[in-house]
């Protein structure tokens, strides 16, 4: 028999999202899980890029981050990026906002430790969700834990392949498009190890190779690539990005460098599109609310924020007693106002520069 218990809110997904929203949560006197279907530390085939508003976002949330992150080992702090258009001169951005890159899998372990340090949750962790009965309260069942909960309301936190969007908004999402990546991990790369490296190429536009270096010799290097409205790509991606490695571009850079792993893969929801991110007794964050950048790929930084204000909003739901889709409306408003004007802007940059590349030199000219 399946052992039921009662939360306030259940939070399906333990990345920064989830995590956010649980720390946002830890205090509020409300009854609240945290789940996610693996064991931490996990692996998280991305960049591994932590953009400075992600890491300044979660300061000014919680007073005990910044010595926290401050102990955190093997992060790698970055000053510039560097962007290489067609095999042109490199085009060079400072950042003002310290900006890291550390594997994901670290990243997201670091912020769970901080949610079982100062939030007052229930952490289930291998505790994969298969199903979900919505109600009053809903009903939330995984069949490897062999139990189930209730909650009265879902922070849907668990990422492109959401069972939380599924179940509750069917096809709400479904034109949002996605970007397929994959990397791998790499020593011994000659190139500036403060810098993160971007590649741009018409041939395959619209998309970007990179490298990310990691501290201790060790580069993030992979490459992504919009999908079609079917969400594929027309490339066989590992292959290019092996091509690419040994092309002349960066021939050299890469001569006697050990590849450290299999390339792995990975789908990212990018937003820049009107969608819906609420309903009766739910809300979607993150990469399940399709909320990562489109010009730049990256979804961390949109992740934290919409968990943060998931974490706002659900607390006035439950001090106005008011679960209903027409209350949490204004969720949608503070994500449309907070992020998705950023997002349909950089739509509006990545469909321009996929036509006209050259607007990328211009635009970096003006910046100077």
């Amino acid at each position: 028999m399946l052992d039921t218990n009662i939360y306030d809110i259940a939070i399906i997904g333990a990345g920064p999202a989830g995590c956010a929203a649980a720390l946002g949560l830890g205090k509020s006197g409300l009854k609240v899980a945290l789940i996610d279907k693996d064991r931490f530390p996990r692996e998280k085939a991305c960049g591994d890029a932590i953009p400075g508003p992600a890491i300044s976002t979660l300061e000014k949330a919680f007073p005990f981050f910044q010595d926290e992150f401050f102990n955190l080992k093997k992060k790698h702090r970055i000053r510039s990026s560097s962007i290489i258009l067609n095999n042109g001169r490199p085009i060079d951005y400072y950042w003002k906002l310290p900006a890291y890159n550390i594997k994901r899998s670290l990243f997201d372990a670091f912020l769970l430790k901080l949610v079982r340090k100062y939030a007052s949750v229930d952490i289930l962790t291998e505790w994969a969700v298969n199903e979900i009965n919505p109600g009053t309260p809903h009903l939330i069942k995984s069949k490897n834990a062999g139990k189930s909960i209730k909650a009265k309301f879902i922070i849907g936190c668990d990422g492109v392949n959401s069972i939380t969007a599924k179940v509750f908004q069917q096809t709400a999402n479904s034109k949002q498009q996605t970007v397929f990546a994959v990397r791998a991990y790499y020593k011994g790369v000659k190139l500036d190890p403060d810098t993160n490296f971007f590649y741009i190429l018409k041939k395959y536009l619209p998309g970007y190779f990179w490298a990310f270096p990691l501290g201790n010799d060790v580069f993030n290097v992979g490459f992504g690539m919009k999908t079609d409205r079917a969400g594929k790509v027309p490339l066989k991606m590992k292959e290019v990005l092996s091509e690419f490695i040994r092309s002349g571009q960066v021939k050299d850079a890469f001569a006697g460098s050990q590849q450290l792993s299999e390339n792995s893969g990975a789908i990212i929801p990018i937003g820049g599109k009107h969608g819906s991110y609420s309903g009766d007794g739910y809300l979607l964050t993150g990469d399940a609310a399709h909320l990562a950048d489109p010009l730049q790929g990256h979804g961390i930084d949109k992740a934290i924020v919409s968990g943060l204000l998931a974490a706002r909003h659900t607390a006035n739901c439950f001090k106005e007693d008011d679960l209903s889709a027409d209350f949490n409306a204004n969720y949608d408003l503070s994500i449309k106002i907070g992020i998705g004007r950023e997002l349909r802007k950089n739509r509006r940059k990545q469909l321009m520069l996929a036509m006209f590349p050259f607007l990328l030199r211009i635009y970096a000219m003006l910046r100077k």
